[in-house]
């Protein structure tokens, strides 16, 4: 579903670039002309000229779309020239129809038409060409990408590599073998290897993380967005036992289904799962050249949001993310300022955290305690006054007078407006435990994470000084998944300027 996505945006993206790019070019290089003065004397650029573009571009991706023909592929040069073909032809087809409907003078101007439709077509096919290549060869290395574990045995695993692997926006992060016992591995540790310093196995080269009896403590305290489990048979009790652990955490399930007619007995295990999970009873599939070796798969899932909705909290979140980095860039220098009279140190405070699924980041906040603050905590540790993972303290000794104010007023939160540009948070979202806290999490715990985090949330305007409840926080941000809209994104970002303008619940 994710690559579907990504395969709808960018493509619609691509497509309406060159349509803006590919009329405005031939008006810079003819507007001095007898041929173009004429269509656009009087009349603004926009409308006349790049405006019908844009719409008969847009008639003819709803035709592609229709047609599914914009799934990425690895193809011939060729064949990229020949799908840029036919959509510059829809478009010109579908633009002189217009032109023609509203009587537009720019039919008179044969040069500008020819221009763009010849501008149109050599842009889209290198356009396609680049984004699908690099896409294709690239995207699977990088962070956004769709984190896969797969659980299997030895004798299936090169097939379930390979199938996978398909899919350009998916990284295949670890393997669990069923049938064979692996060594034991510090999964909190960032080099992943084995405890007594063995080299790691792998498979296709695929790392071989886990087994029957690790699966579960390595999906805990790893990233990994998705996970697939290939097994000979569903029916064995361990199998059924780490479905529902593996659903608690949110992290969607693809189970294989040896015989269609146990169905209903998978289905069975939805009950008792902390939340109920969104099951396709359309079966999903690994799909294999011949068509003769697929798996067929039962999807189980949280509840899935609508890719308008999520286009939106993210262009909600680049525009508060470019505001709140600009103020923050004016607030630096006083800041800072202050900061460095009372306590000698850097002026911002970065903190590895845990993000989306446990992917780590570092995140940013204005230094409100001294230097040495991280070296100090395990002696306070007595004193916390969160239960749970958390830690709490209301006089916290190494926190600083300039950062006593500032965490009043919640100035020490700006620079966390550089992580949301970045990617890493939300500006509504869960708030990213510490390393520290990630690892003493339970299954349920996890499933905080299934939501990219954010600099405010449900429970931070429900009263963060006042809960000291670490289960209760968790209940809180499940809440906020599981009812996730963006309409209630809007209100907390509202009940958080009312909140911190009152300086209630930030001691």
């Amino acid at each position: 579903m994710k690559r579907k996505n990504l395969e709808l945006i960018i493509t619609a993206l691509l497509y309406m670039a060159v349509a803006v790019l590919s009329s405005f070019l031939p008006y810079l290089l003819m507007r001095d002309t007898r041929k173009l003065r004429g269509v656009i004397a009087g009349g603004n650029i926009f409308w006349r000229l790049i405006f019908p573009v844009m719409v008969s571009e847009l008639i003819a991706l709803c035709m592609t779309l229709m047609n599914g023909r914009y799934s990425f592929r690895k193809v011939s040069f060729p064949r990229y020239a020949v799908q840029a073909l036919v959509e510059t032809l829809a478009t010109s087809g579908i633009w002189a129809v217009i032109l023609v409907g509203q009587k537009s003078i720019v039919t008179q101007s044969r040069w500008y038409m020819g221009t763009t439709m010849i501008l149109h077509f050599v842009m889209l096919t290198f356009g396609l060409w680049a984004v699908q290549t690099y896409a294709i060869r690239r995207y699977y290395r990088t962070n956004y990408a769709t984190m896969v574990g797969i659980v299997t045995t030895r004798d299936q695993a090169d097939r379930v590599i390979r199938l996978l692997r398909k899919d350009w926006s998916r990284k295949l992060v670890a393997l669990a073998l069923l049938d064979e016992k692996v060594p034991v591995y510090d999964y909190a540790n960032a080099d992943g290897k084995p405890n007594g310093g063995a080299k790691v196995e792998e498979i296709d080269h695929v790392p071989v993380m886990a087994d029957a009896a690790s699966l579960i403590a390595w999906a805990r305290q790893s990233a990994v967005d998705e996970i697939f489990v290939v097994a000979d048979s569903n029916d064995r009790q361990d199998v059924l036992t780490d479905l529902k652990a593996l659903t608690q955490m949110g992290i969607p399930v693809y189970l294989s289904i040896p015989s269609v007619e146990k169905m209903q007995h998978f289905l069975a295990v939805e009950e008792d799962m902390g939340y109920t999970p969104r099951v396709d009873h359309s079966l999903t599939y690994l799909r294999d050249s011949d068509g003769q070796n697929d798996i067929p798969l039962a999807a189980f899932e949280p509840p899935r949001q609508l890719l308008r909705w999520m286009i939106a909290k993210r262009a909600l979140d680049i525009v508060g993310g470019l505001i709140g980095s600009t103020v923050t860039l004016i607030l630096t220098i006083p800041i800072g300022i202050l900061i460095r009279r009372e306590s000698p140190g850097p002026v911002f405070f970065a903190q590895e955290r845990v993000g989306k699924n446990g992917r780590k980041f570092r995140m940013y906040k204005f230094r409100s305690m001294v230097a040495d603050a991280e070296k100090q905590k395990a002696a306070l540790m007595a004193q916390n006054e969160m239960d749970g993972p958390m830690f709490k303290m209301k006089d916290d000794p190494r926190i600083t007078k300039v950062g006593r104010f500032l965490r009043k007023t919640s100035l020490d939160e700006f620079p966390q407006f550089f992580n949301v540009l970045k990617g890493d948070m939300s500006l509504v979202g869960t708030r990213p435990p510490t390393v520290a806290e990630f690892e003493q999490y339970s299954n349920y715990h996890k499933r905080r994470l299934s939501m990219k985090p954010g600099i405010t949330g449900l429970w931070q305007v429900s009263g963060r000084s006042d809960i000291t409840d670490f289960e209760e926080v968790v209940r809180l941000d499940c809440s906020y998944i599981d009812n996730w809209s963006f309409g209630k994104d809007l209100k907390i970002l509202w009940k958080t300027v009312s909140a911190v303008l009152s300086r209630r619940g930030s001691e």
